[in-house]
């Protein structure tokens, strides 16, 4: 097939487009002009036609869709130079001309492929990301944060409705957080997300006015001592943190399946992976493994979640791979220079 690619040249999209070459698939990707300095990032690889354009602009959006057999629509506005205003216009206006772009001049189109994220399930109106029970499809908040995770559900919405009102053959995958190994470690090649200094430089300066939470800030100042350390973070109640993480690699097995299994068409899934980050089993596991000390804390934001992936495994057969031992074993690889398979994520918003 020729399947039409946005954000091609992202930290998912170069990865999936490697896999689609390799399955014999022939590419179109679609890059943003502000995304200058990740343009090339495929030039080595054949079987590749490269657009620059912006979602934005309906011409642009008409030149990239003519004569794909299948559309992977993954870029968006996400963590740029972008303002409320703008947000909405490339996630919400950039996904409806892709719509109306695949409605007009594509009606034999294979499958349309929609990148939401895990944000549509947090609540904005409580405080942190607290769940007793893990997290099924049907549990898309009421309300969502502006900008970034209310104008990808935005772009959900009209995507599911133009399946449903227009007939576009449409799947919607909601990404959990994703890693990159080659951006998992620091520079001192430890993992920076379990990091105290982080945690401890976001709360120093910080106080409340719940007697409660600001006992936690206390103690998170009084456990620096200015050496580094892992944080075992817990919850206010107590509970260790508990996260659902997804490998880039993961994530590329489920798009690809997205086109291949009919059972996709016109579903929402949550793609998530094998990286639960239960910090009471993973913190003594790092320290073990990186020979550094930890301290326990509580945290005033909760953070207590995990996804069923029932769904996505039984009608597409998903299997995710990659846990904590297989990213850092691959990030650590990828420090090493050695070739593991995956294309780098790159310098996102450069002009070179």
């Amino acid at each position: 097939m020729k399947i039409l690619v946005t954000g091609g040249t992202g930290r998912i999209g170069a990865n999936l487009v490697k896999c689609l070459l390799e399955k014999g698939h022939d590419i179109r990707s679609f890059v943003y002009p502000g995304d200058a300095s990740r343009a090339n990032k495929l030039d080595s690889y054949e079987r590749i036609e490269t657009i620059v354009g912006d979602l934005r602009n309906l011409d642009d959006v008409k030149r990239a869709v003519e004569g794909v057999d299948a559309i992977y629509h993954l870029a968006a506005a996400f963590g740029g130079p972008f303002d409320n205003l703008q947000y909405l216009n490339i996630n919400g206006m950039g996904t409806l001309n892709i719509l109306e772009c695949a409605r007009s001049e594509l009606p034999n189109l294979h499958r349309l492929v929609y990148a939401s994220t895990e944000a549509i399930y947090w609540r904005l109106t409580e405080k942190g990301r607290f769940f007793e029970e893990p997290i099924t499809e049907e549990m898309v908040s009421r309300y969502h944060h502006m900008p970034y995770f209310l104008t990808k559900w935005i772009g959900e919405e009209l995507c599911m409705t133009y399946h449903h009102q227009y007939g576009v053959p449409t799947t919607v995958f909601r990404f959990a957080t994703v890693v990159e190994p080659g951006e998992f470690l620091n520079a001192d090649g430890l993992p920076g997300r379990f990091l105290f200094s982080p945690v401890y430089n976001r709360h120093k300066d910080q106080t409340s006015d719940d007697p409660e939470e600001q006992k936690m800030i206390e103690t998170i100042k009084s456990l620096w001592t200015g050496d580094e350390k892992f944080l075992l973070s817990r919850n206010p109640d107590g509970r260790a943190h508990k996260e659902n993480f997804c490998d880039v690699r993961d994530i590329v097995q489920g798009l690809v399946l997205g086109i291949e299994k009919d059972a996709a068409v016109g579903e929402e899934f949550t793609l998530g992976g094998a990286a639960i980050f239960d910090r009471e089993k993973i913190i003594p596991y790092l320290s073990e493994r990186y020979k550094l000390d930890y301290v326990d804390a509580k945290l005033p934001q909760p953070n207590y979640f995990d996804f069923d992936l029932s769904k996505i495994k039984t009608l597409l057969g998903y299997q995710p791979q990659h846990d904590l031992e297989s990213i850092l074993d691959t990030a650590e690889a990828m420090r090493r220079g050695e070739d593991v398979g995956i294309i780098p994520t790159g310098i996102r918003w450069g002009t070179a």
